[in-house]
C-alpha cells in the first residue's frame, strides 16, 4: 500500500506534529519515568482543537484518524486516543470522552479512572455508560496506563444505535494503531540511547548486528502502520484481523530487542522505556491476541477448515 494524504491530511499532520515536538504546545512529560503519565492538558488540546472529531470529516476519514492514533501513542505520556478518535466521532459523538472500553469484564479496564464514559461492544450490541470518579476503583497495575475497575455502584446502561459488528471491527483498527504506536515510540527511544551509548570505544549503534536488528523493528512498524491504514480506508473484517494479528505477533521480538539494546537500564524506570513497551505488553493480548486474531483473518478470507 502507498499511502499518499490528501492535502487537507497534510496540513492536519503538520500541526499535528508541532503540537507534538518538544518545542509544541501540548504535552509535557515528568523526569521521574514513573509507570505512566496521563497528559490530562494535552488530552483537553486536543479535544477542544477537534483533533478527536477527524474520523467524521469527509477530507479525513478514519485513516488519518488511525494515523493520528499510531503518532499520539508514540509519545511518553498517555491519552486517550484510540477510542475517541475511530469510535466515538463515528458512532456516538454525544458520549462525553475521556472513554474507557470493556473487553473482559473480569479485568481492570485502561482509562477507567480518567474517562467520563464507558463502552461495552458484545455480539448482541454495544451499550454505554456515563460515570464519575466515585464508582472507579483505581487498580495498581504495571501496565502504563490509569486501570480501574467499577465499584458495586448501579449503572445506567444505555443502548447506543450503532451495528456491533462495525463498531468492533474500528476498535480492532483502533487497538492495532495503538500498539504500533506505542512500538514506534520506543524504537525511537532505544534509537537515541544506542548513538549515544558507547562500547569498546564505539556507539553501540555502529554495531552491524544491533542495527540489523532495530531495522527489521523499524521495518516491520512500518508494515503494522500501513496494514492499519489499509483496514481503516477498507473497513474490511480480514484487513482489521490482520492488522491487529500481525503487528500483536512481532510486538514480541520488537519489545524483546528493544530491552536487549537498553541494557540494565532497560530493567528499570530510569529510562523511559517501559513507558511504551508495557502498554504494547497489555494491547498484544486484546482482542485473542496474535493468534486468535490471524486465525480470525484466516476464517473470514477462506471460511471454516
Amino acid at each position: 500500500m502507498r499511502f499518499q494524504p490528501n492535502e487537507d491530511q497534510s496540513t492536519f499532520f503538520t500541526v499535528l506534529e508541532q503540537m507534538m515536538g518538544s518545542g509544541g504546545a501540548g504535552w509535557r512529560a515528568g523526569e521521574d519515568w514513573v509507570r505512566f503519565d496521563w497528559s490530562a492538558e494535552f488530552d483537553q488540546l486536543l479535544e477542544e482543537n477537534g483533533f478527536f472529531d477527524c474520523a467524521a470529516e469527509e477530507d479525513l476519514g478514519a485513516v488519518a484518524a488511525a494515523d493520528m492514533v499510531f503518532c499520539l501513542a508514540s509519545l511518553p505520556v498517555t491519552l486517550e486516543c484510540a477510542a475517541s478518535s475511530l469510535l466515538r466521532p463515528q458512532f456516538f459523538p454525544h458520549l462525553p470522552r475521556p472513554l474507557a472500553v470493556i473487553e473482559d469484564e473480569a479485568s481492570a479496564v485502561r482509562f477507567l479512572p480518567v474517562a467520563r464514559s464507558i463502552l461495552h461492544i458484545g455480539e448482541d450490541g454495544v451499550r454505554a455508560a456515563l460515570i464519575e470518579p466515585m464508582m472507579v476503583e483505581p487498580v495498581e497495575s504495571i501496565f502504563a496506563y490509569p486501570m480501574g475497575v467499577l465499584r458495586d455502584a448501579p449503572i445506567q446502561w444505555m443502548k447506543i444505535d450503532a451495528d456491533p459488528h462495525l463498531v468492533s471491527e474500528n476498535w480492532r483498527i483502533a487497538i492495532a494503531a495503538e500498539l504500533a504506536g506505542a512500538l514506534k515510540g520506543g524504537l525511537e527511544s532505544v534509537l537515541a540511547h544506542v548513538r549515544d551509548r558507547k562500547q569498546f570505544g564505539r556507539p553501540l549503534g555502529s554495531f552491524q548486528t544491533i542495527q540489523h536488528r532495530l531495522a527489521g523493528a523499524a521495518s516491520s512498524i512500518e508494515a503494522a502502520r500501513l496494514l492499519v491504514l489499509k483496514a481503516a480506508q477498507s473497513l474490511d473484517p480480514v484487513d482489521s484481523a490482520t492488522a491487529l494479528g500481525y503487528v500483536q505477533d512481532a510486538s514480541t521480538d520488537i519489545v524483546y530487542d528493544l530491552h536487549q539494546f537498553m541494557g540494565a537500564m532497560g530493567l528499570t524506570l530510569e529510562h523511559p522505556l517501559h513507558r511504551w513497551t508495557y502498554r504494547a505488553r497489555l494491547l498484544r493480548s486484546s482482542l485473542g491476541g496474535a493468534l486468535g486474531n490471524m486465525q480470525l483473518a484466516s476464517v473470514r478470507r477462506w471460511g471454516e477448515a
